[in-house]
C-alpha cells in the first residue's frame, strides 16, 4: 500500500470512528459514549469495517457510473447508502440477539429500523455530496492547470512553425523561388504567394486553439506542400489516404501535420532519382503520418522540439500518447484519433 492510499484510509478510518461514535450517542443501549466493554469493541470493529468496506464500494461503483448523467448518480448512491445502513442495523440487531441476548431490547424496533437507515443515508450522502463537491473542484482546477500548459505548448508550436516560415534561410529561398517563376509563370507566382499567405495567416490565427479539425490542418499543410513542391518539383511526394469523413470528424492540435512534414523535409535528402514520399493514412485508433527514409548526414538546424512538443500536446489534452517507429523504408508517427465532442471545453 502506498503512501497515498494509507493516508487516505487513516482518513476514513477517523471519519467512520466519529460516526459510530454518534451512533452510540444516540442509543441508550451504550451507558457511556467511550463504553471500553465487550459489546462496545465488537460492534464498533463491525461498524467500522462495515462502513470502510461501504465507502470502498462506493467509490467502485462510483467509477463504473462517473461518465452517467448526474441524476442517475444520485439513485445509485441513495441505494448504496440505504443497503450498507439496512446491512449495519440488521448485523447490529442480530449480533445483540444472538451474542449478547439483549433481544428484549429490540422488541418494539422492525427489522429495517427506519430511524437507524434514514439517518444513514442522509449522513451517507451528505459525505457523497462533500465528495462530489471536493472532486470536481479538484479537477477543475487539474483542468486550469492543464488549458495553462496546453496553452504554453501550443504558443511554443505555433513560434516553431512561424519561426520556419520567416526565418531568413526560408524566406531567401522562398522569394528565389517567386523571383524564378514571376516572369515566367504569373498565375503560379500569384497562387504561390496566396497559399504563403494564407499559411502564414492560420499559423497567426490558430494560435489560440487547442484543437482544429484535421480537415483545417490537412488543407494548410497542402499550402505548405505547394510551397515546397514549387522549389523542389519532382524531389518530393505527397499522398492523402484518409477517408473524407475521418477528415471531416477528427480533430488535431493545430499545425501538426506541417510540423511532420517539415520534420520529414529537414531530415532526409531529396532527389528526382530518389523523391521523398509524405503519406498519410489512418488506422483505428491513429492518424499516421509516414515518409520515406533517405536520411542526411548531418541536421545542423534541428532542435528535436517538433515531435517532443506534438508529444505533449497529445498527453495533455487526451492522455494518450504518440507513437514513432521506423522500418527499413519509412518513418512512421501515429497521432491518437480525438474527436471534438470529448474534448470541446479545451477551446470554451
Amino acid at each position: 500500500m502506498n503512501r497515498n492510499k494509507f493516508n487516505r484510509l487513516l482518513i476514513r478510518f477517523f471519519i467512520v470512528f466519529s460516526f459510530q461514535l454518534i451512533i452510540k450517542a444516540f442509543d441508550y443501549s451504550f451507558s457511556r459514549l467511550f463504553e471500553i466493554t465487550y459489546r462496545g469493541t465488537v460492534f464498533s470493529v463491525f461498524f467500522i469495517s462495515v462502513w470502510i468496506l461501504g465507502w470502498y464500494f462506493a467509490e467502485f461503483v462510483n467509477k463504473k457510473i462517473e461518465r452517467r448523467l448526474q441524476w442517475v448518480k444520485i439513485i445509485y448512491n441513495v441505494f448504496i447508502g440505504y443497503i450498507i445502513g439496512l446491512i449495519s442495523v440488521v448485523g447490529y440487531r442480530f449480533g445483540d440477539v444472538y451474542l449478547f441476548d439483549n433481544s428484549d431490547l429490540w422488541v418494539d424496533i422492525p427489522l429495517y429500523n427506519p430511524e437507524f437507515t434514514v439517518s444513514f443515508l442522509l449522513i451517507y450522502m451528505m459525505i457523497y455530496g462533500f465528495n462530489e463537491f471536493f472532486n470536481a473542484n479538484m479537477k477543475a482546477k487539474e483542468e486550469r492547470i492543464n488549458i495553462e500548459r496546453l496553452q504554453k505548448e501550443n504558443t511554443l508550436a505555433q513560434y516553431m512553425a512561424l519561426k520556419a516560415q520567416i526565418e531568413p534561410h526560408f524566406l531567401f529561398n522562398s522569394l528565389s523561388v517567386l523571383n524564378s517563376i514571376v516572369h515566367k509563370d504569373v498565375n503560379l507566382a500569384s497562387e504561390f504567394i496566396i497559399k504563403l499567405s494564407r499559411t502564414l495567416r492560420y499559423i497567426i490565427e490558430k494560435n489560440d486553439f487547442t484543437l482544429v479539425f484535421l480537415k483545417e490542418d490537412i488543407f494548410i499543410a497542402e499550402d505548405y506542400y505547394f510551397l515546397i513542391k514549387t522549389r523542389f518539383e519532382d524531389c518530393i511526394e505527397y499522398k492523402n489516404n484518409i477517408s473524407q469523413n475521418l477528415i471531416e470528424t477528427t480533430c488535431i492540435p493545430p499545425v501538426t501535420i506541417q510540423i511532420l512534414i517539415e520534420n520529414a523535409i529537414k531530415h532526409n535528402k531529396q532527389s528526382a532519382e530518389k523523391p521523398l514520399k509524405i503519406i498519410l493514412e489512418s488506422t483505428e485508433e491513429y492518424i499516421v503520418v509516414k515518409n520515406s527514409l533517405n536520411l542526411r548526414n548531418e541536421i545542423s538546424n534541428s532542435t528535436g522540439k517538433g515531435l517532443k512538443n506534438i508529444a505533449k500536446r497529445y498527453e495533455l489534452i487526451s492522455g494518450k500518447s504518440i507513437v514513432v517507429s521506423v522500418d527499413e523504408e519509412y518513418f512512421y508517427v501515429k497521432l491518437p484519433i480525438l474527436k471534438k465532442c470529448d474534448y470541446e471545453h479545451f477551446d470554451n
